[in-house]
């Protein structure tokens, strides 16, 4: 019996090993699909002017390759994304997209689709600019849209809209700029659109807003994303870090 014992904790040993061997290796294949799959989708894109989903990508005005792309984890959950800064177009078609891998379907599934303003943060938020700033907030604020990471969905859902009112700009139909809910004295109060409804009937100071978006951002640091032109030599290029 004392000679069985040491056999048996080798045999656990080796199927442990084994075991991690074979995980290793699944994940690995795993990696190498997924790069091939954003290959062959830019490759579409390049040739075909497709989309990952099928559909025919915004009316190019130029040369496809002054459009951007990136291979980065960017949403935090161990897994690199695609994304793609489709600018080359007209001004309604200029989009921003990130895409993910689905290793069971094996296709790629569309994680956010938003204008091409993005900044990522490495706690899995994203601040999107709109593509316009038409309302009242100047030129020293650009309205965004804010979103977080949502790991069940393995896609972003939308946290709110943000707008500003600059007290240097006009008011409009005979409205004053409403300084009683400035009590910062910034010349700004903003709009915190959570329902994702455009609604400027509720304007908050500074102080709110900052308080607002720091409980998304306080500790989140940028994501630096390396772009390349969207070309079939840089498309060559990829392989799994």
């Amino acid at each position: 019996m004392m000679k069985k014992a040491p056999l048996f904790v080798l045999s656990l040993i080796l199927c442990f090993a084994v075991a991690a061997c074979q995980k290793t290796g699944d994940i690995a294949q795993e990696t190498d699909d997924m790069y091939s799959a954003y290959s062959q989708a830019l490759y579409n894109l390049i040739r075909d002017n497709k989309l990952p989903d099928g559909t025919d990508a915004p009316e190019l005005t130029g040369d496809v390759s002054l459009n951007k792309f990136a291979i980065s984890d960017i949403d935090g959950d161990g897994k690199d994304e695609l994304i793609l800064i489709w600018t080359n177009t007209y001004g309604a078609g200029q989009t921003g997209y990130v895409f993910a891998y689905d290793p069971e379907a094996k296709t790629l599934r569309t994680e956010l689709t938003e204008f091409t303003c993005l900044t990522f943060y490495d706690n899995g938020m994203v601040k999107a600019l709109w593509s316009h700033n038409q309302g009242r907030a100047g030129s020293d604020f650009w309205p965004y849209n804010l979103y977080k990471y949502v790991p069940e969905t393995d896609s972003y859902g939308l946290v709110g809209m943000v707008d500003a009112w600059d007290k240097n700009y006009p008011g409009v139909d005979d409205q004053p700029f409403p300084s009683d809910i400035d009590k910062s004295g910034t010349g700004f109060v903003y709009y915190i659109m959570e329902d994702g409804q455009y609604d400027t009937s509720h304007p908050v100071d500074a102080s709110e807003y900052n308080e607002w978006l720091n409980s998304y951002l306080e500790d989140a640091k940028e994501i630096e994303v390396r772009y390349m032109d969207l070309t079939e030599e840089n498309v060559r290029t990829l392989t799994r870090s």
